[in-house]
């Protein structure tokens, strides 16, 4: 297998992953600020990680939102790297499924680092469990919903790296793929070595027999 997609795929999936998190983000605080129902908001552009930026008061939203983008982008490049390392070079639709799948587990565990400081923030008491419970589940999954419409992005992105990055397949032989059977130069023609013909005793065709006794 070509060491390169391993290499090169998780890194770009990783930052794609935090740059569309982060624009998603910023586009979901602006819709805010210019009073954008929720309803199509949050289905086609939904926060995944809750704009931190202007709104003073506390450090907590700008501390939720840097720990989630950490850890939507370090578990996106570990899941991918994995997803890489065990698909077959050029085999793009496993790596988009995997990849997909990686973004929204990585954007779960970030809306679960995310959302007891966005709550803490919004100072929602901690004793009001059914209020805090449907709070904690709105936040969390909210990056979740964001990985579902949007991350295919991502995954296509990793697919279409992965197939390219995949060298083409060497031919296979009895010396291994990508190395050619040594050469041997032509043996050299050695002249047959004459031996002379041994002479054994007694008589030859043509010669007189010697008389007998008797």
């Amino acid at each position: 297998m070509n060491p390169q997609p391993a290499n090169r795929t998780p890194v770009i999936a990783a930052v794609l992953v935090g740059v569309g998190a982060l624009l998603s983000s910023l586009a979901g605080y602006l819709f805010v600020l210019g009073g954008v129902p929720n309803v199509p908001r949050a289905w086609i552009l939904p926060d995944p990680l809750g704009w931190g930026f202007g709104r003073g008061g506390s450090p907590l939203p700008v501390l939720g939102m840097l720990l989630a983008l950490v850890v939507l982008s370090g578990l996106t490049w570990l899941f991918v790297r994995m997803i890489v390392r065990g698909a077959l070079p050029g085999r793009g639709a496993a790596v988009f499924f995997g990849t997909w799948g990686a973004v929204m587990i990585a954007s779960a565990a970030a809306g679960l680092v995310r959302a007891p400081l966005t709550l803490a923030y919004l100072q929602i008491d901690p004793t009001q469990i059914e209020i805090y419970q449907v709070q904690f589940f709105t936040i969390s999954t909210a990056g979740v919903t964001w990985a579902l419409v949007w991350g295919w992005v991502t995954a296509l992105v990793a697919a279409i790296v992965h197939r390219a990055a995949a060298g083409p397949a060497a031919p296979s032989g009895a010396h291994g793929a990508g190395h050619p059977a040594p050469a041997y130069p032509p043996q050299q023609a050695y002249p047959q070595q004459q031996y002379p013909q041994q002479q054994y005793p007694g008589p030859h065709p043509g010669q007189p027999q010697p008389p007998t006794a008797g």
